[in-house]
């Protein structure tokens, strides 16, 4: 894993997440983002204390971690055009992005139901 390398931390059962995933790593042409569940060894030993009981999508950039509409925006960021450009979205105040992602978190499982882990290739996935 190289220094600045964006990882996508993310809640393997939601079916929605998964899906997430797979659309993100088929538009990562760059192959520049790696992917791990929060029920991973590698997210029990770094995700902060503190981010366990956000029920969020994380991103860590390399020096900071990213939640809910943030973290959405900074994974967008690191996806080649036309997705990149979603990252002006940030002028939006973060309150009013964080309402509506906290919406769709609440009720993903009843909307979208559980499943399995997105299937990726192990080189992108941290364990």
């Amino acid at each position: 894993m190289m220094p600045g390398t964006p990882i996508l931390v993310y809640d393997g059962p939601c079916t929605l997440c998964n899906r997430t995933v797979q659309w993100v790593f088929e538009k990562d042409i760059r192959e520049r983002i790696l992917f791990t569940s929060l029920q991973s060894n590698w997210a029990r030993a770094n995700v902060p204390p503190s981010l366990w009981t956000i029920d969020s999508v994380l991103l860590y950039d390399g020096t900071q971690w990213h939640v809910k509409s943030d973290a959405v925006l900074y994974l967008l960021r690191e996806l080649p055009r036309p997705w990149h450009y979603c990252f002006k979205l940030r002028i939006i105040p973060r309150i009013l992005g964080n309402v509506g992602y906290d919406l769709l978190a609440r009720f993903r499982y009843g909307l979208f139901g559980t499943g399995r882990c997105a299937l990726l290739p192990k080189d992108r996935v941290l364990d």
